[in-house]
């Protein structure tokens, strides 16, 4: 299994447009993109900056190819949201390979 996490550092001046949306663009279009995606959106508790909220959204699928296509197309969705707020929303993302263990 393959994850594609991206990290979401949000001014808390835009949590409600920015939470509408990943609703509304963000996962709908991964989710047309590849259609056994499972999509996971958590808040992050750990406090990084006073004014901000850190949310993880965890996109997991079984095929390599399916990651280059998240890998694409979110560098796109990312830059679309970063020409909305800009510097109130910060991203940083990484894909994960699960290991097994034993």
């Amino acid at each position: 299994m393959y994850i594609f996490n991206t990290t979401f550092m949000i001014d808390n001046s835009i949590t409600d447009d920015w939470k509408q949306w990943m609703n509304r663009n963000y996962i709908p279009t991964m989710k047309d993109l590849v259609k056994e995606l499972r999509v996971e959106l958590y808040e992050v508790m750990a406090v990084v900056q006073e004014g901000n909220t850190n949310y993880s959204c965890q996109m997991q699928c079984t095929k390599p190819e399916d990651i280059d296509t998240v890998n694409k197309y979110n560098a796109i969705l990312v830059d679309n949201i970063k020409g909305k707020f800009g510097d109130k929303c910060l991203t940083f993302s990484s894909i994960l390979n699960e290991l097994k263990l034993g």
